[in-house]
């Protein structure tokens, strides 16, 4: 005996609604509304399993339809009972289970008995009449119970809502042509068993959110998605071949050409939506959303992030950090900031698919002290309630999306701007707690790349501290020559005034040798205490420039009318850095041009600034390499002159900033306190 395709269907809604129900029982809360869903869930697969057995010859039609019955009246109580729990048992819902009942008792009569009671005014009074009236007191409770849950609890019920929908209208559907013509449609008998599997995901789904069924179930996220690919390409696939059918049979005579057309224009199309970045992020925002209870597969996402962390070698561990927590985003790309302690400043240390131009961000910056409140997880700058902190940061990058601090125990390690999403997404609390433990962990890793990189420098500075102890030997043996040769001039020079100016200079020359010595010894003894007026720091720089222009060195110094007075504690140290940094930019700007140097005042400081119009630094080089020891792009330099410029100057009390623009041109700003704002500190 040939088996119907009624049949196969029939089996397999039996089947998907007992899964169900083991679900309910095993994973699902010990209440009432729990219990009354999976009753009408087994209600539902014994009318499966009816169809199947009436197919086989195995029991008579009025099982089937007895079970029907008994399936409708099931899903209505779940309707009621939802009903009363959101808006309870009032007057209308007590005439509403009145008239349920008194509609199913007597389907069930009609339905069981098969009667017939002869025709009224053309319409015949049997089952089918009874079937059509059931299915539209399912369509008014479900239109009833949506209407009048809150918003919260439409979320919930909302997905029930959908799925009774569903088959109540195919009920009609069904039930309408039999009722009209007398005659059954195999074919939608066959589909209907399809629209119950079709709706019940959506049971599943307001198992899952219903705060009384709490059904517990957890699944591969992964599985899921790849599921809903499979499912989707499946779907795709049979309308494409239906389209293909219909264009090949009434096409005429470009039907061939049209059918291949139209086959390879959806399978190009699907090729392109599976590689697509933004589909994938938004169908898997969509699964997150609306199949599971949590948003996130912890343990994915954190295997997740030890692969990302590990996979990216190139850029360093900053570019793997913005990599790592940009995937973890769904984002396509962004920028980090890192903290350097001695500059008291976050550098930009890595970009990635963010085109605009990255500039040091200040401890006392407005946007930065946003994240002082440690309970602020990250900044969100499409939002509206997050009010001034989104608007500090969205004035400067207006196309961001996201601003994530990183912390490490308590303190801001860096800073992250994240692009927007490849799909709009809503952040909840769940976003929150991840993105703060993800920040959290990337902080720890700047901050030990911080320390492995100021442990690499102080492992350089000792093997160059080797090398200077041996240049010292060599200093020690040129002085005893020097000394040797001056006291044989002494002793044995014939003409009186060469052997003076003789003595003089190789005098001289032993006494510089005897201060180096002292100074790379560690023996140049305390610094001189400025004085309390401080020096004239203006007078200074303009007897330098004069010295300077005086062996022809293209200089200028723009006009300052009242001296600056800074606190100054070592004058010739201070002229060494700016000796260090007027050569660099002679030697950078081309012929013609002129280095300039400023004199400003303001905010208690003092700031010398020169400016030369070279080639530029990247801001990569400036923030990794320029004032690290040993770092130098010259052939013969030693790479030692910005890196003891920076300890001079904070050692004086100042700092040294750099403002640079490849192609432009460089400003080195020497920044000094003040003779009052040193005068207030001490006095306090």
């Amino acid at each position: 005996m040939s088996l119907s395709a009624a049949f196969y269907t029939h089996v397999a809604a039996a089947l998907g609604y007992a899964v169900f129900v083991a679900l309910l029982a095993v994973r699902g809360a010990r209440t009432r509304p729990t219990a009354l869903m999976a009753l009408a869930a087994a209600a539902t697969a014994g009318w499966g399993l009816c169809w199947a057995l009436y197919d086989l010859d195995m029991v008579s039609i009025w099982a089937p339809l007895l079970a029907a019955t008994i399936r409708d009246a099931s899903w209505i109580a779940v309707v009621l009972v939802t009903l009363a729990a959101c808006r309870g048992q009032n007057a209308l819902w007590l005439k509403l289970v009145m008239l349920s009942a008194a509609v199913l008792a007597i389907d069930a009569v009609f339905s069981g008995l098969q009667l017939n009671l002869g025709s009224v005014a053309g319409i015949t009074l049997d089952y089918q009449v009874t079937r059509i009236v059931t299915a539209i007191l399912g369509l008014i409770l479900v239109e009833n119970l949506l209407r009048n849950v809150s918003s919260d609890e439409f979320w919930a019920v909302k997905s029930l809502g959908i799925g009774l929908t569903a088959i109540f209208v195919f009920n009609l559907v069904l039930r309408i042509p039999q009722f009209l013509t007398h005659a059954t449609d195999d074919g939608l008998i066959a589909a209907q068993p399809v629209v119950l599997l079709i709706s019940l995901p959506l049971f599943v789904m307001a198992a899952v959110r219903s705060p009384t069924l709490k059904l517990n179930i957890h699944s591969s996220r992964r599985v899921v998605f790849h599921t809903a690919t499979l499912v989707a390409a499946g779907v795709l696939l049979q309308g494409t071949a239906l389209a293909a059918y219909y264009v090949r049979t009434y096409g005429g005579a470009t039907a061939t050409i049209l059918s291949v057309l139209v086959i390879f224009s959806v399978l190009v199309a699907f090729a392109v939506a599976v590689t697509s970045g933004t589909i994938r992020s938004a169908l898997r925002t969509f699964i997150n959303e609306n199949f599971f209870t949590y948003k996130y597969d912890y343990r994915v996402e954190w295997q997740k992030f030890i692969q990302s962390l590990s996979a990216w070698d190139d850029g360093g561990i900053a570019m793997r950090v913005l990599r790592t927590l940009s995937e973890l985003m769904g984002t396509p790309g962004g920028a980090l900031w890192s903290y350097r302690d001695r500059w008291g400043q976050f550098m930009p240390v890595a970009q990635w698919s963010f085109p605009i131009e990255l500039a040091p961000l200040g401890m006392d910056d407005g946007a930065v002290k946003v994240f002082e409140d440690e309970s602020v997880a990250y900044v969100d700058l499409t939002a509206a309630e997050e009010g001034h902190a989104a608007a500090l940061w969205r004035d400067r990058f207006p196309a961001a999306w996201l601003v994530v601090p990183l912390r490490y125990r308590s303190t801001l390690a860096g800073i992250a701007v994240l692009n927007p999403p490849r799909v709009a997404k809503s952040l909840n609390w769940e976003d929150k707690n991840l993105i703060a433990l993800v920040a959290m962990q990337l902080a720890a890793y700047l901050v030990q790349e911080e320390t492995a990189q100021a442990l690499a420098d102080a492992r350089q500075l000792e093997e160059f501290n080797k090398r200077i102890a041996f240049i010292l030997h060599d200093i020690k043996n040129t002085i005893g020559q020097l000394s040797l040769i001056a006291r044989n001039a002494e002793q044995f020079g014939d003409n009186a005034e060469f052997r003076k100016d003789m003595v003089l200079t190789i005098e001289h020359s032993v006494e510089k040798l005897h201060e180096l010595l002292a100074r790379l010894r560690g023996e140049a003894g305390a610094l001189p205490v400025a004085a309390a007026e401080g020096t004239n720091l203006t007078a200074l720089i303009a007897d330098f420039v004069a010295r300077k222009r005086g062996i022809g060195v293209d200089i200028v110094m723009a006009d300052m009318e009242a001296p600056a007075f800074v606190s100054l504690s070592d004058q010739k140290a201070f002229l060494n850095v700016l000796e260090h940094v007027v050569t660099n930019a002679v030697e950078a700007t081309p012929a013609g041009a002129q280095v300039r140097i400023r004199i400003e005042t303001g905010g208690g400081r003092v700031r010398v600034s020169v400016d030369d119009q070279g080639a530029g630094m990247t801001p990569q080089f400036i923030a990794k390499e320029l004032f690290r020891p040993l770092r130098t792009t010259k052939g013969a330099g030693m790479g030692i002159g910005a890196y003891q410029a920076k300890e001079t100057m904070r050692d004086l009390g100042g700092d040294i900033e750099v403002a640079s623009r490849v192609g432009k041109g460089t400003t080195i700003t020497l920044l000094l306190p003040s003779a009052a704002q040193q005068q207030r500190r001490i006095s306090a």
